[in-house]
């Protein structure tokens, strides 16, 4: 009796902690999303570069305006140095800030332009302004991307797409886009279940979630960011 209830004993402890340690099977498709200290990390010395390798200007907006809640894979993507052209993060932030200071401009909030000039002893002067105007801007737009994905193949295409038809909509095409509510807060998402270009208004009209696929391009991509976001178009 007592060999028994040992081994009863035995196998009801050796159950609960194979039930404890076993993990469940991973799809393959997702990945964590960094730390929110690592993604705080990552990004300033992402500025860094930005402030030492292109501009004032442009780590001001990126330091901001944009926030990155992204996986180690994409972080690895967007910041490698090997990415040279408009692939990289690096590159391709020279867009994502220039339409952000057009709609800024768009938005009566002021000429980011005619502060950030070439001359470095003026730019360095107008600095205060610079950043009194960022701050102005902040208060009516930011430019959020998550990527909880594995960036690869299409992934990380689809990561760098999302934004930069966002931006490039709300900061250079034509009519010019201005949110009915007077602010515009995005949210863009990479989603390894997501099916197609999803982009929801919140009730107060401020808050913008554009959400795709990670893996597969949807079809009419843009067309469809920017049909979604011409609800909110105060010009239409």
């Amino acid at each position: 009796m007592k060999t028994l209830l040992m081994a009863l004993t035995f196998a009801t402890l050796t159950t609960g902690a194979i039930a404890q340690t076993t993990k469940p099977v991973s799809t393959g498709a997702a990945t964590t999303v960094a730390a929110p200290a690592e993604d705080k990390e990552k990004k300033d010395e992402f500025v860094e570069r930005l402030f030492s390798e292109q501009s004032y200007l442009n780590a001001q907006i990126v330091d901001k305006c944009f926030t990155l809640k992204l996986s180690p894979t994409c972080w690895a993507a967007f910041t490698d140095p090997a990415k040279t052209g408009n692939d990289g993060g690096f590159g391709a932030m020279r867009y994502w800030v220039r339409y952000a200071a057009e709609y800024c401009k768009r938005e009566g909030i002021g000429d980011l332009y005619e502060l950030a000039v070439d001359d470095k002893k003026v730019e360095k002067e107008n600095r205060p302004m610079i950043d009194e105007m960022i701050k102005n801007l902040r208060s009516k737009f930011s430019l959020t991307v998550e990527a909880p994905v594995e960036c690869r193949g299409k992934a990380y295409e689809m990561m760098m797409r999302y934004p930069f038809e966002v931006v490039e909509r709300i900061g250079y095409k034509t009519p010019e886009w201005s949110p009915k509510s007077g602010e515009a807060h995005f949210t863009v998402t990479v989603l390894p279940t997501a099916k197609d270009i999803a982009v929801k208004i919140s009730p107060d009209g401020k808050q913008f979630m554009i959400s795709g696929p990670a893996y597969v391009e949807a079809y009419s991509t843009a067309d469809k960011i920017w049909n979604g976001l011409e609800r909110a178009n105060k010009n239409r």
